[in-house]
């Protein structure tokens, strides 16, 4: 369960990499979109959001995969001053029951896993750095365990940061990865924005 994560992350690539190899082919995969709301956890996934949020890419695993237990994930494009990508991952891992606590294992696990994806997929990883280490914050009324890390790219010295949000929600893992620049906005931007997505999403 612990590497569900890794592997919705996978997926994602592999779906990318697949229908760039493939586009002068007929035959193309077929990749399932997720609902406007999400049927048991009851979370909205707006096409735009506060005018400056598009949902660019969103893809329902069970239905595309038939893997339920990825569930679902949403790509948004995020306008200056965020200039960034929101990632939105909703999940069971084939669990049941997952406690509502931002400290359980479960939650601690997955929080875990996904910073190490991040590590993974982030060319400048050797440079990338946490620079508000995990804790538990408030985000659009929501309590999420939260880490922020900063990498600078090396051929333009422009600072990339990357905040993470992973919470369990009725029964669900619920993570937020955002991808944001540091020349074009501030914490508090970013934080602004956060707020504004999660509770787009909870209303």
């Amino acid at each position: 369960m612990v590497v569900v994560i890794v592997r919705v992350m996978t997926a994602l690539l592999a779906l990318v990499c697949f229908s760039a190899s493939t586009i002068a082919q007929p035959a193309a995969p077929t990749v399932a979109r997720v609902p406007d709301t999400h049927p048991t956890t009851g979370l909205k996934f707006p096409s735009v959001i506060g005018g400056d949020t598009r949902l660019a890419r969103s893809i329902d695993h069970g239905q595309s995969e038939a893997r339920p237990e990825f569930g679902y994930s949403l790509t948004y494009l995020v306008a200056p001053p965020v200039d960034g990508v929101a990632r939105v991952n909703v999940f069971n891992g084939g669990l049941t029951s997952i406690p509502p606590d931002t400290s359980s294992t479960l939650v601690a696990e997955q929080f875990e896993q996904l910073l190490a994806e991040i590590r993974a997929l982030t060319p400048e990883a050797d440079g990338l750095k946490i620079v508000k280490s995990p804790a538990e914050c408030l985000v659009g009324g929501i309590a999420f365990r939260c880490a922020t890390l900063l990498a600078v790219t090396a051929k333009t010295q422009v600072p990339i940061y990357s905040t993470l949000l992973v919470t369990a929600y009725r029964n669900h893992f619920f993570t937020i990865w955002l991808e944001w620049n540091g020349t074009k906005a501030d914490p508090s931007a970013a934080q602004a924005y956060l707020n504004t997505l999660v509770t787009a999403m909870v209303r």
